[in-house]
């Protein structure tokens, strides 16, 4: 009898000690919407970005771009909504935001990945990646 009364809370103990799994290390939600795998080269590129609870709420959030090229960062780039180009940190947010992003002519038919990478303090930080293929 005594023995499985100390068992109980030595698996309970263990249980509260285990680190946290990686899916909880970032609780929240981030999602990418764009309306287009190949946007076209010379015109803006509509998108939006949101950081939200599980249950919906807004989040204060931070964000940066990165263009990726066979799997190598080829460019850093910083949300600029209001004034494209003028950021040179991540770009701050609360719940969501919509960025009009220009393709340039020399992307076209390169097969890119457009990363968006959005933390919250105390939250983590969350990758989205979008595959891109630029059209004229």
């Amino acid at each position: 009898m005594r023995m499985r009364s100390t068992v109980g809370p030595l698996i309970l103990a263990a249980a509260l000690l285990a680190p946290a799994s990686p899916a909880s290390a970032a609780s929240f939600v981030a999602r990418l919407k764009a309306p287009t795998h190949h946007p076209k080269a010379g015109k803006n590129w509509m998108i939006t970005v949101s950081a939200r609870t599980r249950s919906g709420h807004k989040l204060h959030a931070t964000a940066v771009y990165k263009f990726l090229y066979q799997g190598q960062v080829v460019s850093t780039q910083y949300p600029s909504p209001r004034r494209p180009g003028a950021r040179h940190s991540p770009y701050r947010f609360y719940g969501s935001y919509r960025d009009p992003i220009p393709w340039p002519a020399r992307a076209v038919g390169q097969p890119l990945v457009f990363r968006v990478v959005v933390s919250v303090r105390g939250r983590g930080t969350r990758t989205l990646n979008y595959a891109v293929r630029v059209r004229r």
